[in-house]
This record gives C-alpha cells, structure tokens and sequence, in this order.
C-alpha cells in the first residue's frame, strides 16, 4: 500500500514539473510585475553570433527601449539564431509564438520579398539610403506592405554590407564585365543569382550555404557568391585566394515584430519604440558604410589578395547587369520591379 501511495506521488510530481517545463518554453509575449506595473517581456531572435556588431545593437535597442518605456516593455536578445533558422522563426513571428527578430529576409511565404537582394537593384551607399530608408525609401516600401499581409511589422533596416565574391582560383581578366571568367562558382538556389553568375561570365552550380565549405574544401567549387567579405573572412578565409569586391547586391537585416502584438502597445510606447527604431537604423547605416572597407583590410592581411574595383568598374558591371541579367528575372519579383526600374531611370 505504502509503494502505491509512494508511486501516485511520484507521478504527481512529475506532471507537476512537466507542466511548469512546458509552461517556461511556451511561445508568445509573458508579463510580470515590476513596480507595481505589468511589464511585457519580448523575445528578440537574431542571427549574428554574440558580441558582433549587430548582437552590440539589438542589446542597447533592448535597454533603450525598456528605458524609455519606464520598464514596460523589456525586451530578451537571443543571438546567433539561438531561438531558431530565420525562415521559420519569420513564421513563428507572423503566428505570434516568438516576438521580434532582427535577421535576413525570409522568403519561403512571400518570395518575391528576394527583391530586397535583387543584384545591383542598388551599387553604392547614397542608392543603398534612398532605396532602403524607413523614411520614403521604395523598396522598404514595399517590403513593409507584403511582410504586413503576414501579420508582420517592419520597424527599421539595419544594413550589413554590399556582395562580394570569393574564389580559390584566379579569375580571367577580373575588372572587364563581359570577360569569361574560367571559374566555377556556387551561387544561391535562386533564378537571380544563377542568372547573375552566368551573367558576369562565371560558370555556376546552385548548392546550398551549408555545402560551401565542403564544396570548396574539395574542389566542387572554385568561389562562391552571395554573402560579403565578412562572412568569407569568417567561414572560408583558409580556403580562399582572391576576392572581388563588386558591390554584387546589398544585404541588410530587418527588425520586425508581430503585428498583433505591436497593437497592444499604448500610443506613447509604440512612439517610443519607434523612435528608437529609427536611431536603431541611422546608427546601423553609419556603421555599416564606416566598415565598408574593414573586411576586405582584414582578409587581405590573411593573404588574400582582393582586386581594387573603382567606381566605374562597379558601375560596369552594375550597367550591364541591369541591361542584359535584369529582363531574365524580374517575373521573380511582380510589379515592383518596374517601380524599382522607373526609380533608378531605367527603360
């Protein structure tokens, strides 16, 4: 009799700590009380690994918000993708189960949100600030209006870099557009890109981020496109011989927030927030524009020799991507792209 009443126990035990386990991993914004007052706690998933520019960014965005709304509103930073892949923590975002995130675009729902990384829809900083602002900026635009019909709100751009390609073969004649390279290079499973490597006279094989090292390790691939100097320089510099820093496409990351739960803000904590948004993303494009040169210093100084593209070199290649490339992938992106063409003064 004594083991049955020790067993039943025993099992009341465990369910009761199950459930509190279960209830501390639930998705969804918490409350607690700070001073008498409830005080809403987001989570903030982004994918830099801790320490970096942007993990340094999102943090004082955090305190600074939680500052400015008097303790109301704090906010848990969770870096280097710890709450999950950005594609589906975008999903989990437009559900409600996790907050914010600051991170790449997804596209798996919408992918005609690729616009953001079209190759050189922009080419230099001043193009990069009237096309991307939160202000007026065209393609934030549009961006803000799709990622809504998910039930998502974009509250600031937070700019990374401009592409660059890297490679562990010596390419043909580098700075001439319309050389053949006589390099095989591994570019996104993306019309775009495909298109866009071709396009610039490489040969391509579309493979996933995942199979980069590898590939290069053994020689599938000779380089690779899509990302930008500082991730090469922090993935693949051992394996690396040249980069070319073209401005290939511009990558930034987006802070977002589901919309549902934005509305439950009062007035002055979503101005607040805002507000705060706005010198989030000010302060990004300084920095990210101040740093435009540091990787490609950083990996050189590894023995990577990086071509001295100038302007109108890039303009070059901008030119004739955007005449020859574009025509073969703007049905990726819907009527956004002609916007984009009457914007830039393109036919």
């Amino acid at each position: 009799m004594k083991s049955r009443k020790k067993a039943s126990l025993m099992a009341i035990l465990l369910v009761t700590v199950s459930m509190v386990f279960l209830a501390a991993c639930s998705g969804g914004e918490s409350s607690t009380t700070v001073n008498g007052e409830e005080q809403i706690v987001w989570k903030l998933n982004h994918i830099r690994p801790t320490d970096t520019r942007t993990d340094k960014a999102a943090k004082k965005f955090a305190a600074d918000v939680e500052e400015a709304t008097e303790g109301r509103l704090k906010i848990e930073v969770y870096p280097n993708a710890e709450l999950g892949d950005y594609q589906l923590v975008q999903e989990s975002v437009s559900m409600g189960e996790i907050e914010m995130q600051l991170a790449s675009m997804g596209t798996n729902v919408d992918p005609t949100l690729q616009i953001a990384i079209a190759p050189y829809l922009v080419s230099n900083w001043e193009e990069a600030k009237e096309m991307y602002n939160s202000e007026d900026g065209l393609i934030n635009k549009y961006l803000t209006d799709q990622l809504n019909k998910q039930n998502i709100k974009l509250l600031a751009v937070y700019p990374q870099y401009f592409g660059s390609i890297f490679l562990a073969k010596e390419p043909n004649d580098p700075t001439n557009p319309d050389s053949k390279k006589n390099v095989k290079i591994r570019v996104p499973g993306m019309k775009s890109f495909e298109e866009f490597g071709k396009g610039l006279g490489f040969s391509v094989t579309p493979l996933p981020a995942s199979e980069i090292f590898t590939s290069l390790q053994t020689g599938v691939i000779e380089g690779t496109v899509g990302g930008g100097t500082e991730l090469y320089y922090n993935e693949y510099r051992e394996l690396g011989k040249f980069v070319m820093p073209m401005r290939t496409h511009f990558e930034a990351h987006y802070l977002t927030v589901n919309q549902e739960i934005w509305n439950k803000l009062s007035k002055a904590d979503q101005d607040s927030v805002l507000n705060i948004a706005q010198e989030f993303e000010n302060s990004a494009f300084k920095q990210a524009e101040e740093e435009d040169k540091k990787y490609d210093e950083l990996i050189e100084g590894e023995g990577i020799e990086v071509y001295d593209f100038t302007d109108e070199e890039i303009k070059a290649y901008a030119d004739k991507v955007r005449k020859e490339v574009w025509p073969k992938i703007e049905d990726q992106y819907g009527d956004i792209f002609d916007e984009v063409k009457s914007e830039l003064g393109i036919d």
